[in-house]
């Protein structure tokens, strides 16, 4: 399984994920051209791309879904809700394919399983994605371990995991109070910590990839998140590949 960060934050989320004859893109939040543009950039193409699937109906997440599904004929994969409020910010698409949170379905040759996220969204998930011998996981924009998440972590051979802010730099940042109140509430984004020690108290010896994303511009740096990761993790480090995915570039791909 190959895995491509094509783009990830509160300024867009994408990313690719492949395995034999399929490929799946999660998440389309920048606009259609970029998300081309990123994808030449790794040696990609969007025409190759056999489904779109969509965690929830934020601008940062589905900005390039419409547009991508209506041009390179791509069906996407969408809960109920999240398509009710985001209908009109997608416009026409080629196939819409609803799932239900928690239930397990198939493309092609993996097998994929939302996981209940909580975040302030109408169905929010995030991903588990199956091949026959590797897993991994996309889980951001929640804002506490659900139980889902928790047991997830568990099976999984990789994972790109929301480390969204440093608790510090949000307290004391410029953002208005009632900002501050939403990210950090159990609808809003996991902190460095709370990413770090999910991955040290759930995660198996069999994770081998971690990719830190959806980080603050303003209330967290690639620094600051991967020394809270390095601190909390420091037995671990050793049989782990870990980094913090970019806000402004396609971070690369990853072997699973």
């Amino acid at each position: 399984m190959e895995v491509s960060v094509i783009a990830s934050g509160s300024n867009g989320n994408c990313v690719l994920v492949e395995s034999k004859d399929t490929s799946l893109l999660f998440d389309a939040g920048k606009s259609a051209r970029e998300i081309e543009s990123r994808l030449d950039s790794l040696g990609k193409s969007i025409e190759n791309v056999n489904a779109i699937l969509v965690s929830h109906e934020h601008t940062d997440h589905i900005s390039g879904v419409g547009i991508l599904s209506r041009k390179y004929d791509i069906p996407v994969y969408i809960a109920r809700g999240t398509y009710s409020n985001a209908r009109f910010a997608l416009g026409d698409i080629f196939e819409r394919k609803t799932f239900s949170i928690n239930k397990e379905f198939k493309i092609r040759n993996l097998l994929l399983k939302p996981v209940k996220t909580s975040h302030d969204a109408a169905s929010p998930c995030g991903f588990m994605i199956k091949d026959r011998s590797k897993s991994f996981g996309i889980i951001t924009d929640t804002g506490y371990v659900t139980a889902e998440v928790n047991d997830a972590i568990k099976h999984l051979h990789g994972v790109l995991l929301e480390s969204n802010h440093d608790i510090d730099m949000l307290i004391n940042g410029h953002y208005p109070y009632f900002l501050k109140q939403r990210i950090s509430s159990r609808e809003g984004h996991l902190n460095n910590i709370t990413a770090s020690q999910l991955i040290k108290e759930q995660a198996s010896d069999k994770l081998g990839l971690v990719i830190l994303g959806h980080l603050s511009g303003n209330n967290n740096t690639p620094e600051i998140a991967k020394r809270t990761f390095e601190i909390l993790l420091k037995d671990k480090l050793k049989q782990m590949n870990y980094c913090t995915a970019s806000r402004e570039k396609a971070t690369g791909s990853f072997i699973i």
